[in-house]
C-alpha cells in the first residue's frame, strides 16, 4: 500500500508533462509547463531524480527554444529573398498573429495565428518596400516556413525533456 501515493504522484507526473508536451504546438508555453514539472519532481526526490545541472541544461534549452522561435521566421524569409522590411514585418507580424489568433480561437488561434502572421507580416514589408508581389510572396512562405521549423524545434526540446524526466523518475527496480 506504500506504492500508492508514489503511484498516484508519477500519474499526476505523467499528466502534467502530456498537457505540456501538447501546449507546445498549440502555441502555447509548454516547454515552460515542461520545465515546471521538472523542478517539481526534482524537488520530490531531492534533486536524485532531476539534478540542478539537468535543470539548468533543460532552461537554457527552453530559452533558446524561445529566442529560434523569435527570430527563425525572420531569418528564414531574409534566405527566401526578404529585404529588412520583410524582415521586420514578419517577426512584428508572428507576435500581432499568434495574439490575434489566440483572442479570435483560443488554443489553436495562436498558432495559426503566428504562422499566417509571419507570413503576411513579411509580404506587407516587401509591399510596402515596393518590391513585386511574387517577392513578398516568395517571402512570405520563407516566414511561414521558418515558423513552423521553430515549433518543430521546440518539440523536440519538449519532447527531450519529457524523455528525460520519466526515465528519471519512471525508473525500473535499481532507482
Amino acid at each position: 500500500m506504500n506504492e500508492l501515493p508514489r503511484l498516484l504522484a508519477l500519474a499526476g507526473l505523467d499528466l502534467v508533462l502530456l498537457a505540456g508536451w501538447i501546449a507546445i504546438p498549440l502555441g502555447l508555453s509548454g516547454n515552460f509547463i515542461l520545465l515546471g514539472a521538472a523542478l517539481v519532481a526534482a524537488i520530490a526526490t531531492k534533486f536524485t531524480a532531476v539534478g540542478w545541472i539537468a535543470l539548468a541544461i533543460m532552461a537554457a534549452a527552453v530559452v533558446a527554444g524561445e529566442i529560434v522561435e523569435a527570430f527563425l521566421g525572420s531569418l528564414t524569409a531574409r534566405r527566401f529573398g526578404a529585404s529588412k522590411h520583410g524582415m521586420i514585418g514578419a517577426f512584428a507580424g508572428g507576435l500581432v498573429g499568434g495574439i490575434m489568433g489566440t483572442l479570435a480561437f483560443p488554443i489553436i488561434g495562436s498558432l495559426l495565428g503566428s504562422f499566417a502572421g509571419a507570413a503576411a507580416g513579411a509580404i506587407a514589408g516587401e509591399l510596402l518596400r515596393g518590391r513585386p508581389a511574387g517577392e513578398g510572396a516568395r517571402a512570405g512562405w520563407g516566414a511561414f516556413v521558418g515558423r513552423v521549423a521553430a515549433t518543430g524545434i521546440k518539440l523536440a526540446i519538449g519532447t527531450g525533456i519529457v524523455v528525460y524526466v520519466v526515465i528519471r523518475t519512471h525508473g525500473g527496480p535499481g532507482q
